[in-house]
């Protein structure tokens, strides 16, 4: 079976978009991110779907606290499960203060989108990779089930633009806070940008009248119609 490589798909205008993707009622991350310097700000999300270990989301949570970075938490209530609504350290939306916004849902594009973002902590869901280097935000990958591994691979082996949140199965506080130093800041950090900087570049141009994805709509078209056309000569010689 032949293979056309056609993307990324994006609906027109998309970045300008705020229509909900969701039922969760969604926080307004806008103000908040305002009083923020611009790529200072952590953006971590784990998907509505799958979900992550208590202990998990304890040493990610001391890993935030630890990295000292400003950071946008989307943690809905059943993150780890329905019967365990509020897996955070005790004393941490105390310690975290006035640099954290810990919401439920958000408009991801919205947030995505403002100068203010510099990272994103993801699970690697497909949208959200396609949606961050589309916004040229670099990204700390923790994938969880399915195809995140793979895109996981993309994102940090295949195009370098983005770092493991761990390189061991086990997870730790210091290990994450470093990781996250290491994205946002420094010479590390503006490696990452200037690596999605120039995947973005190569999306925009898949979609250029004489880009990949183009030619591989075309080239489909011109198949299916060829086939038509031998389908309808075969049944015009058969009657």
């Amino acid at each position: 079976m032949p293979f056309y490589a056609i993307g990324p798909i994006f609906p027109s205008g998309f970045t300008k978009s705020l229509v909900p993707t969701s039922l969760w009622s969604e926080s307004d991350c806008t103000h908040w991110l305002d009083t923020k310097p611009n790529a200072s700000v952590l953006y971590v999300y784990f998907g509505s779907f799958a979900h992550v270990t208590k202990w998990d989301i304890v040493d990610i949570a001391n890993g935030l606290l630890h990295g000292n970075v400003n950071f946008v938490w989307v943690l809905h209530p059943d993150i780890v499960s329905s019967d365990y609504v509020n897996p955070l350290p005790i004393g941490f939306r105390e310690a975290v203060h006035d640099h954290v916004m810990i919401i439920t849902w958000c408009c991801q594009i919205q947030v995505s989108t403002h100068p203010a973002i510099g990272g994103f902590l993801t699970h690697c869901g497909w949208n959200s990779i396609l949606e961050s280097i589309w916004c040229k935000v670099p990204l700390l990958c923790f994938p969880l089930i399915s195809d995140q591994p793979t895109n996981w691979k993309l994102v940090v082996d295949d195009w370098k633009v983005g770092i493991n949140l761990t390189d061991s199965r086990v997870i730790t506080k210091e290990e994450i806070s470093e990781k996250i130093v290491r994205l946002m800041d420094g010479k590390s950090g503006n490696e990452y940008k200037a690596a999605i900087t120039e995947l973005r570049k190569a999306l925009e141009n898949a979609w250029t009248g004489n880009g990949s994805s183009q030619k591989n709509m075309d080239s489909f078209i011109k198949n299916v119609k060829a086939k038509a056309q031998a389908s309808c000569g075969l049944v015009s010689s058969n009657k």
